[in-house]
């Protein structure tokens, strides 16, 4: 690949999509004195699991049984769906509630076509969620989305391999009594991990991290964990200025370079998509990945028939090197946009949120991919029966952070998260062969550009 200057396409074209409904006319006034819509869009990513659409499709219509209010979901390619957004809300063409992990209404908040969503909250009683999880949703104190569900990732490996390797492959407690994986405690482990179970002669590589764009998604949530574990930050939490462009972060960036160049990971990483991972762990090819749990799923159906789900094991996030554990995996939340439909919308909310309506969902669709977000929903006796990999997602659901971390969410970071700004750096190490003072400056220049 040839040495590219950064782009500002995303960045610049969010700023002119920003401009361009910087007065949202008539939104919310028009709303309430129209008749109640019968009929909402609910965009989310096209998530490919069945049994997480059949949960999701149960719940549209049994809302809709009740409410008489058809649901219309509108499911966009994870790569596809931001670029999707930022267009239409350009164009004042609103849907009426998104379901997406990368705070849509943080980011598109100062165009006004957000709706506050405090009432649904109160609804549903504060005192169902974290206040730092409600924090998370909030700028200026206004309440921009709900969380929904947690979006639990956890890294995957071959117990098997492990074990061949003369590595203990269960779970332990450490000194604080948590539970880890000793030979992947820490990211340096898993490097050595992935070494010793790598055999590149019979095509079989230790680990499998994306190193391109097209994995966007999960190349940047293991990115971005794994550069906050280092305590590298996007932002000075007590400043608010970037701060990216420091040596914990070129400390991340040399660790992630040392991986890919250490013969443990296949050389086409640089080309995966979001699903490459998923494929090359089911086939063999590789024995560790950070993903949900939309590859338990898919072990042992059809083709992927090679090992059984009694071989794979879940870790938490890897710590850093001086012991900062972060997992990436923002909650899912609710935002609904300032449409005829947003009294709907909000109705189709309350319904999403409520105990009996999550449990059920829970029951479908099982518990790995999505993780329960109100305190009252993992009380239920439905999670005293989940097994220990599903026990080990929730484990690393404990250090759940937002792009923000350590500080306050920024609808501009947002919008400079989306612009593969992860994605990118990793290209430029594993392809370019950029130093990491090089990469970092170059996130550094990216992540300015989405505040000038």
């Amino acid at each position: 690949m040839n040495k590219r200057p950064f782009a500002r396409a995303a960045g610049a074209f969010l700023i002119t999509a920003l401009a361009a409904v910087s007065v949202f006319a008539g939104g919310s006034k028009e709303a309430a004195a129209a008749p109640e819509a019968k009929e909402i869009d609910v965009w989310m990513i096209n998530n490919p699991v069945p049994e997480i659409i059949a949960a999701f499709d149960e719940a549209a219509a049994d809302f809709t049984a009740e409410s008489g209010i058809k649901v219309n979901y509108v499911r966009i390619p994870t790569n596809d769906f931001h670029t999707k957004l930022v267009t239409n809300v350009a164009a004042k063409q609103y849907p009426a509630m998104v379901v997406w992990n990368i705070n849509p209404g943080l980011e598109f908040s100062e165009t006004g076509a957000v709706e506050p969503l405090a009432d649904v909250v109160s609804q549903v009683g504060k005192d169902k969620f974290s206040d730092s999880v409600l924090r998370m949703f909030q700028l200026g104190g206004v309440q921009y989305e709900v969380p929904f569900l947690s979006r639990l990732s956890g890294l995957h490996y071959r117990k098997d391999w492990l074990k061949a390797a003369g590595l203990n492959p269960e779970p332990e407690k450490d000194a604080s009594g948590r539970l880890v994986v000793k030979a992947l405690d820490s990211w340096e482990d898993v490097l050595a991990t992935a070494k010793k179970i790598t055999d590149a002669s019979q095509n079989r590589y230790g680990a499998g991290f994306q190193y391109s764009r097209k994995g966007f998604g999960d190349s940047a949530g293991t990115t971005q964990m794994l550069v906050n574990s280092f305590d590298g930050h996007f932002l000075d939490p007590k400043t608010g200025k970037v701060a990216i462009n420091s040596k914990e972060s070129v400390e991340a960036f040399a660790f992630l370079k040392k991986f890919y160049e250490s013969g443990a990971m296949p050389e086409s990483v640089v080309t995966w998509d979001g699903n490459a991972n998923n494929l090359n762990f089911l086939n063999g090819t590789v024995g560790i990945v950070m993903n949900s749990n939309s590859i338990l799923a898919k072990v042992g159906v059809g083709s992927n028939t090679t090992f059984s789900k009694d071989d794979v094991g879940i870790a938490p996030p890897p710590k850093g090197p001086r012991g900062t554990r972060v997992q990436s995996a923002s909650p899912e939340s609710l935002t609904i946009f300032k449409t005829p439909a947003a009294s709907a919308a909000k109705k189709f909310a309350l319904y999403l949120l409520k105990k009996d309506t999550q449990v059920k969902m829970f029951k479908k669709m099982g518990v790995g991919y999505y993780g329960p977000l109100r305190a009252d929903v993992i009380d239920d006796p439905f999670f005293s029966t989940i097994g220990q990999r599903e026990r080990m997602f929730l484990e690393a659901n404990k250090y759940i952070a937002g792009i923000g971390y350590p500080g306050d969410p920024n609808p501009k970071l947002n919008a400079a998260y989306n612009s593969f700004v992860w994605d990118d750096a990793l290209s430029r190490i594993a392809v370019d062969k950029w130093t990491p003072e090089q990469t970092v400056k170059e996130i550094e220049d990216k992540v300015k550009s989405a505040f000038e």
